[in-house]
């Protein structure tokens, strides 16, 4: 963990306002949810935008007058998933194909808890691919490329975290894989909830006070 970070794109991809956080319907109804959506990409992009190293952060979405309208102000791209890249690896194809070659990080839009020290600590590694667990060692919820990992291909969904270090060794590329609060976990369901520090819940919740 030597070498700075420097010349990264964030990309984020956001889900539209109408089917995200389905998980949560039985505690909260679907503008609630769509507030949830709005309050967990703003404090991701917002944190990304605050993260040494971060240059650009790049939003992919198929519903960007929703993601614009969340995210007015923070200085993001907003960028339209294209109708024949469907799914969440599609998405992240294309926009890593409108970043370039630099680095890339992947950020999932709903980590009430990621502080711009989780970051560091991802870009930190000297890996071709860096890859941030889920709580339950089984996901991906950061996800850095090296310029050197070009080949590799995303691989989320279930058990992303075997796939995609199955996917690096398939290429040759060493793969770093770093624990961290702020990074393990996302908010998809309650029992999610109870998992985040009594801060980020109160945080959370003045803006979606449903939750609790």
């Amino acid at each position: 963990m030597t070498r700075p970070p420097g010349g990264t794109t964030a990309v984020v991809p956001l889900r539209d306002g109408v089917s995200g956080k389905s998980r949560l319907a039985a505690v909260l109804d679907a503008a609630a949810r769509r507030r949830l959506v709005q309050v967990l990409a703003r404090h991701v992009a917002t944190t990304l935008r605050a993260s040494a190293g971060v240059e650009r952060v790049v939003v992919v979405t198929a519903d960007p007058a929703f993601a614009r309208a969340t995210l007015d102000g923070l200085g993001v791209e907003v960028l339209e998933q294209p109708t024949d890249r469907p799914g969440l690896n599609g998405a992240l194809e294309h926009a890593r194909e409108v970043a370039g070659p630099g680095r890339l990080l992947v950020a999932h839009a709903d980590l009430p808890a990621l502080a711009p020290a989780d970051v560091a600590a991802v870009l930190a590694q000297d890996a071709p691919v860096t890859i941030a667990a889920d709580r339950y060692r089984s996901g991906t919820n950061l996800l850095a490329l090296r310029p050197s990992a070009r080949a590799f291909r995303f691989r989320f969904g279930a058990g992303s975290l075997a796939a995609h270090l199955v996917e690096a060794a398939a290429h040759g590329l060493e793969a770093a894989v770093v624990h961290r609060p702020g990074t393990a976990v996302d908010l998809d369901t309650a029992d999610d909830w109870a998992q985040l520090p009594g801060a980020v819940r109160a945080a959370v919740s003045r803006d979606v006070p449903g939750l609790m």
